[in-house]
């Protein structure tokens, strides 16, 4: 409860019921928005950025030692939502340019907003690259990498992610 009253003195946004475990891990508060119940639980880490934003619907939850790098970029999450553990979430990356032979790596990079809906379940190990968006409704299995869009009402698992299955 302390902690939570901290946070707040330093600008997050949090809702009645939320909770973030003393052991997590932020490089900004002010951008920090949480829903009712919503969870974040300890050994994770949410690095933002100047103008990022990080929102966490009511009743979700981000599992131990989860990794979500916003930037400036909005990372957000719907209502019931679970995301398993050691799962990393990148609004901001390296990547690969079209004049690879003229550009160096590091000064490469891929950003993105990334949006999930409601009523989402992220397996435990995956990554979810930037500009990706998750539908409501949708199961992703463990280890898989999200990129681009899944389309709400199916199951995706693999590296990238593809549709495995409809839920019911």
């Amino acid at each position: 409860m302390l902690h939570a009253c901290c946070l707040r003195v330093r600008g997050a946004r949090l809702a009645r019921g939320a909770r973030i475990h003393a052991g997590s891990r932020f490089s900004r508060v002010r951008g920090i928005e949480m829903g009712e119940h919503a969870r974040l639980y300890w050994g994770g880490d949410v690095l933002l950025g100047p103008r990022g934003e990080f929102r966490l619907g009511h009743s979700s939850h981000l599992a131990p030692h989860h990794y979500c790098l916003v930037a400036d970029r909005r990372l957000s999450f719907g209502n019931h939502v679970a995301v398993g553990p050691r799962c990393m979430f990148f609004c901001h990356s390296n990547g690969i340019p079209a004049d690879v032979t003229t550009t160096t790596f590091t000064e490469c990079h891929i950003d993105g907003d990334i949006t999930v809906g409601n009523n989402v379940l992220i397996g435990a190990g995956c990554i979810v690259l930037p500009g990706a968006s998750i539908g409501d409704n949708v199961v992703v299995g463990a280890g898989s990498v999200v990129k681009g869009e899944l389309e709400s009402g199916w199951v995706y698992a693999g590296q990238p992610a593809r549709k495995v299955k409809p839920l019911c």
